[in-house]
């Protein structure tokens, strides 16, 4: 049983001088590490002339500005991060003469476990309530990173054999009351009883809400966290290396650690969201640690284990769980991924990292990702992480990736032809490149088309573009997307946020089929297809009719230079870069097929548009030096047919509705090519494809517009190859798919040939 005793810390400290609720801190139980924030040591109470009890504990860290406390609140440093005791507990909080052994602290520093701990067990599990605080509008509040410690010695009461999966955690540290930037708690299960005695890190950095880094007690060497021992932890935010690190060291001397790689640094918040730090409860007071905690440490750095207060000097071997894998990315491409599926757990650390490919060390990548722009051919091969602890210099070597790059990758293909409600309550469209799954859904206001499309809410047409018009084999299937059908109400067909296949960050090419319903070039600013324009986002790529003039074409691309302007005008804001077809009118209502490809190698991006005779053009707009590569930023859905899902939104009135029909829209990583997957048939100047003689003739195969006649093609020829080239009499035939062969009398002396169109 142990005992227990009620005082207020007079004497504990070896000289401490109370001049009118000014205490002055002497050095030898003073933190004068540089990057301590606060260091409290929870064994007893001083006069905290600011706090509303007049009872707390000191902030014992000495940085410029730290070891006194002022007498007003303007006279407080920022840097001072004393507790106060709240509620029912502040007038007489409860301490413990039991302590952790001082072979749980490190020798090669000045920290001890003091005479007593801090009953918090006694006082907020089952005692008075109330609430251990630094008041952050008081003091300021240094505990948001971006790099930061955490450090404390705990030990439970006893060992509770009954926790079940569904029994509240135990906190002992919640970092920003309503903003939650980082917390550490016992048996937070998340109903998984394997958790029971484990300890958690939780953090978040935006991009995913909740991130763990755990120790169970089957990791721990079978030892749970509330077994009634003394325990140290340290959780530990490293974003140079965007890894949390959780330390555990046990009374006997064992320890465990875990590293988490999240790939975005954690957020704190912004400007007036860092709240106060609860210590030994959450911050909504319900869930309190059941036992003593000796001392608490923040740091704001990332601690190697000989800056910590405990003895954690032994190692433990990194271990990856990763296995074999393939990596396919496009040229042009960022090369990005990890050695584990993320986010993940690397055991031991802090860990320093070196990626190899084939063998040979890749320069500069020291992280638990690798990545690479823009990918090349030579890019290619075997990638292997390797992690060392910097204890002992224990390593481990990660299963191999193998990495392929190919010209293009195609992401996904919607061809329209049916839809269904099968994945979702909306109807769906199925992505038809084998294995992906990215299928289209649908909210929208209006009823369900009747007729073809009548399946959930996506209007289709069996208006299809001509067989003429695609390349390799391709075709335009049944049916087609008809846009108008949400032409006055709110809705869109898209793909959602997250994952995030369509955030390009390297080169990808965009293809899809269109036609106007009647010639629609006065009807104001359509989108075939947007990225990241609702919800407050801000554009990322999309594809316009009629905003460059009227029936022209437009591919606009953001990397987020300037920042945007408002929801109507995310695509015209001084940040983004445009490149235009306005040769003819694209809303004529006849089919077109449409190519735009962002080229971030060669730092440009074109746009072409091809008509059902074969005729076509393209245009080229070069970008401004370091344009690329794009930002990885969360920019959600991609729409088709629209450019916003509500038809009026306040001020805003900026739907861009297509009038007209949408068939085959595909969207590659990389650069798309007639011979890495291409769809439709980009107007280009003839090529020759071979010559053979035989007999009295000369046969020269060549290549041009599908739909072209024969007729309007014809050859000329030259002696020499810079020579002058004439007329030559030929017939020329089709012979299908955009092949063609010129037949011409053999002349009996050497001929160079060109193809005019």
């Amino acid at each position: 049983m142990k005992t227990k005793s009620k005082h207020l810390k007079t004497a504990a400290l070896a000289a401490t001088l109370i001049l009118g609720g000014i205490g002055v801190v002497q050095a030898s139980e003073a933190d004068t590490n540089a990057t301590t924030v606060a260091y409290w040591k929870l064994g007893g109470v001083d006069g905290i002339a600011l706090s509303p009890s007049g009872n707390g504990i000191l902030d014992l860290a000495t940085n410029t500005g730290q070891g006194t406390i002022a007498g007003t609140v303007s006279g407080v440093p920022l840097s001072v991060q004393d507790l106060w005791f709240q509620g029912p507990l502040a007038a007489s909080p409860t301490f413990a003469g039991t302590v952790p052994p001082s072979s749980m602290f490190n020798a090669n520093n000045y920290f001890s476990a003091g005479a007593d701990s801090w009953d918090c067990g006694a006082d907020l599990f089952s005692g008075p309530g109330g609430s251990l605080v630094c008041d952050n509008l008081t003091y300021g509040n240094n505990f948001n990173g971006p790099d930061f410690t955490w450090e404390a010695y705990f030990k439970s009461d006893t060992t509770n054999a009954a926790v079940a999966s569904s029994d509240p955690a135990q906190f002992l540290i919640f970092d920003h009351h309503q903003s939650a930037y980082a917390f550490v708690s016992l048996n937070d299960n998340l109903g998984d009883t394997n958790n029971i005695g484990s300890i958690r890190f939780w953090s978040w950095n935006v991009a995913v809400f909740g991130i763990d880094c755990r120790i169970t007690a089957a990791q721990n060497h079978g030892q749970r966290l509330d077994d009634g021992q003394w325990h140290y932890v340290a959780a530990r935010f490293n974003t140079a290396t965007e890894t949390m690190d959780l330390l555990v060291v046990n009374q006997d001397g064992t320890s465990t650690e875990t590293s988490t790689y999240i790939t975005v640094p954690l957020n704190p918040g912004g400007s007036g969201s860092q709240g106060p730090v609860f210590l030994g409860c959450d911050e909504g007071q319900n869930e309190a640690f059941n036992g003593l905690i000796n001392q608490m440490r923040y740091s704001n750095a990332s601690l190697p284990n000989s800056k910590l207060m405990a003895n954690a000097s032994s190692c433990t071997a990194p271990v990856f769980n990763n296995s074999a894998a393939t990596n396919a990315v496009a040229l042009g491409a960022v090369l990005n991924f990890s050695a584990a599926s993320w986010p993940v757990q690397v055991q031991g650390g802090p860990l320093q990292f070196q990626w190899r490919k084939n063998g040979a060390n890749v320069s500069g990548q020291t992280n638990l990702s690798i990545s690479l722009f823009p990918a090349s051919f030579a890019s290619a091969g075997t990638y292997q992480l390797i992690a060392s602890t910097p204890c002992g210099g224990v390593t481990a070597t990660s299963a191999p990736v193998v990495v392929t790059v190919a010209q293009a990758l195609p992401i996904t293909r919607w061809g329209f032809n049916f839809t269904e409600a099968m994945t979702y309550p909306q109807a769906t469209v199925d992505d038809l490149i084998p294995g992906l799954g990215y299928d289209l859904i649908t909210f929208n206001d209006a009823p369900n088309p009747s007729g073809i499309g009548g399946n959930g809410g996506i209007g289709l047409t069996n208006n299809v573009p001509p067989t003429n018009m695609f390349i390799n084999g391709n075709n335009g299937g049944t049916n087609a997307f008809d846009a108008s059908f949400i032409q006055s109400v709110n809705g869109v067909v898209f793909y959602p946020a997250g994952p995030d296949v369509f955030d390009f960050q390297g080169s990808f090419s965009l293809e899809l089929f269109f036609r106007t319903y009647g010639d629609q070039s006065g009807s104001g600013t359509m989108s075939l297809l947007s990225q990241g324009s609702d919800g407050g986002n801000t554009v990322r790529y999309c594809l316009n009719l009629n905003q460059a003039g009227a029936g022209a074409v437009n591919f606009n691309i953001n990397n987020y230079a300037v920042a945007p302007i408002g929801p109507s005008f995310e695509d015209t804001n001084a940040g983004i870069q445009s490149v235009s077809l306005s040769n003819q009118n694209y809303a004529d209502g006849n089919w077109h097929y449409l190519l735009a490809q962002y080229d971030a190698g060669a730092n440009k991006i074109t746009v072409s548009v091809a008509n059902p005779d074969g005729s076509g053009t393209n245009a080229i707009t070069a970008l401004p030096t370091g344009y690329s590569p794009l930002l990885g930023q969360f920019e959600g859905n991609l729409f088709v047919g629209r450019y916003r899902y509500p038809l009026n939104d306040g001020a805003q009135t900026d739907p861009r509705t297509f009038i007209g029909s949408i068939d085959e829209v595909q969207v590659s990583s990389g650069l798309i090519s007639p011979s890495s997957g291409q769809l439709g048939y980009v107007a280009g100047p003839p090529v020759i494809t071979g010559i053979s003689a035989s007999g009295n003739t000369v046969a020269i195969l060549f290549t041009g517009a599908p739909a072209a006649l024969a007729s309007s093609y014809s050859l000329v020829a030259s002696p020499t190859v810079n020579g002058t080239y004439s007329a030559v009499s030929a017939t020329v035939t089709s012979l299908g798919g955009g092949n063609f062969q010129a037949t011409i009398a053999k002349s009996g002396a050497a001929q160079f040939y060109k193809v005019k169109h």
